[in-house]
């Protein structure tokens, strides 16, 4: 038995699960926000005698998302996992799985919101699986990326979901115009 087939490629363990959440769900989401309790999103890049040295990779806002909308964003994920799970029974995550919580992401077109590439588990922060779920698609720009050239396409609604390791180089695109919104988490 071999272990390599020639079909294999990393963007097939890159999925998108369209329709996960519902799109007047994404709509109240963003229309209830209290955007007075985004904060700027920051990568701490290492320390040096103490202090924090902040990356300059990442060009956005965070929050947690709001309280009213988690059990239904619990259930969107447990179903987007579900379905990754059937496409790679080998990631499936069992009952020992844990989320890291849903943050509402803000990238601000304005501002040219950005998060260049880079991956989503280091040693601070273990992390099996990435989603994400798109809330709008009402701006330009802002493409999330994989390896500097494998777009997704924006659609409402869908959730992305890729493995956080090191093989999976991702980012977002700056937004030009609009603002863009989603939710992110991550499995451990």
């Amino acid at each position: 038995m071999t272990l390599y087939h020639p079909d294999l490629k990393l963007k097939n363990f890159v999925k998108v699960y369209d329709n996960v959440l519902d799109l007047d769900v994404c709509k109240n989401i963003i229309e209830k926000v209290n955007y007075s309790e985004f904060e700027r999103a920051e990568v701490v890049s290492s320390e040096r005698n103490g202090e924090r040295i902040k990356s300059e990779n990442r060009n956005c806002y965070n929050k947690a998302l709001d309280r009213e909308f988690e059990k239904v964003m619990f259930d969107a994920i447990g179903k987007t996992l579900s379905l990754y799970e059937k496409d790679f029974p080998a990631f499936a995550m069992g009952a020992q799985a844990m989320d890291t919580g849903y943050v509402h992401l803000l990238y601000k077109g304005s501002e040219g919101g950005t998060y260049k590439t880079h991956i989503d588990s280091f040693e601070q922060e273990p992390r099996l699986v990435s989603l994400s779920i798109l809330l709008n698609d009402n701006f330009d720009g802002g493409n999330f990326c994989f390896f500097d050239e494998y777009v997704i396409e924006k659609k409402v609604g869908s959730a992305l979901v890729f493995p956080s390791c090191f093989m999976f180089p991702h980012g977002v695109q700056p937004v030009s115009n609009g603002d863009r919104h989603s939710i992110v988490t991550w499995l451990r």
